[in-house]
């Protein structure tokens, strides 16, 4: 068994281990807790919004992100660019929209998203990022719990990652995805742990690719394709303080994206959990897209097998203005 990949039952039994470690490391996932059934959970000035489309989660009146529950297609878009389970908008704390969706010229790019790119199942590709290929499809499934502390507002959500190729419409990976969002104004701060189970009885092989794993499509006004929008190109900026010319398939321990925006600069940086496989991960920046890839599988591949469980962690800083690089490293 891969050191990261874990069984079920190895997940819940390290559960206590990866909790104490958050909490020395400022990264600790609020534990799961039953919420009212509200409309609008509050949490201090945090509240959660649930629609039949949608979960918003807002800080006082300013929303922080939106995670999408039913399928999404724009008009004129193909069917097989339908998706859900991602979240988009994510907004500034002073209200600025720092990703986009089913941008212009690369539909198939979703804000905060997770997906795979080369993989072999069944002696077959299968490609979950790609979906305009048809190969797979990703999906939100349900909503497993809100959860409201003090201080801290979220949800769990089930995403299944299906693949097309073999029979049509076959779960592969089963995701828990867990959103806790902090209540904290002068940067939004949110914590993302990721659980992928292989739910079939073959070994998933994830290939060694260019990308894959966790994207991170940003704002439309730094797309260049997006010509009604385009305002300049975004700006990257890594822990080892490489830019966009260097800081592709390096091992940062943080990244951001960040640029002009109708009103201001502003961006976002995710920050890799230290326990995660092959941390610190090599990341994925483009050199013309707004967008990045935190992705184990730029060096090598490695496979998830029956029952088996790919844990990834990580931490989300939005922010107006400059990136807060004293943050990032805190």
């Amino acid at each position: 068994m891969h050191p990261r990949k874990k069984s079920r039952e190895n997940v819940l039994y390290g559960m206590i281990h990866h909790c104490l470690l958050f909490c020395s490391l400022s990264l600790l996932l609020a534990s799961c807790g039953r919420a009212p059934q509200d409309d609008k959970e509050r949490g201090g000035s945090l509240r959660l919004e649930r629609t039949d489309d949608y979960l918003r989660i807002m800080n006082g009146d300013q929303a922080v992100l939106n995670y999408w529950l039913t399928p999404q297609l724009p008009s004129g878009l193909p069917e097989h660019y339908t998706r859900s389970g991602f979240i988009h908008p994510v907004w500034s704390p002073s209200g600025k929209v720092v990703t986009d969706n089913f941008p212009v010229g690369y539909a198939h790019q979703h804000g905060f998203f997770t997906a795979w790119t080369n993989t072999t199942f069944r002696d077959s590709l299968v490609d979950f990022w790609n979906t305009h290929k048809g190969l797979a499809t990703v999906m939100h499934k349900k909503v497993e719990e809100i959860v409201e502390q003090d201080g801290i507002i979220g949800f769990e959500a089930k995403i299944v990652h299906r693949s097309n190729v073999h029979g049509g419409n076959e779960p592969v990976l089963v995701e828990e995805l867990i959103i806790r969002v902090h209540d904290r104004n002068d940067v939004f701060v949110w914590d993302v742990r990721s659980e992928q189970t292989n739910v079939t009885k073959d070994t998933l092989f994830l290939n060694k690719h260019l990308y894959g794993g966790l994207g991170i499509r940003g704002s439309k006004y730094w797309n260049a394709k997006d010509t009604t929008n385009f305002m300049g190109l975004a700006d990257f900026l890594t822990s080892d303080g490489l830019t966009r010319d260097s800081a592709n398939h390096t091992r940062p321990e943080w990244t951001a994206i960040y640029g002009d925006l109708p009103g201001g600069k502003a961006g976002m940086a995710v920050v890799s959990h230290p326990e995660n496989f092959r941390w610190p991960a090599p990341v994925r920046v483009h050199p013309d897209l707004p967008y990045f890839s935190v992705s184990p599988v730029t060096e090598a591949g490695f496979f998830i097998e029956p029952g088996e469980t790919y844990l990834a962690r990580y931490k989300v800083v939005v922010f107006d203005g400059e990136v807060p690089i004293n943050l990032l490293d805190e």
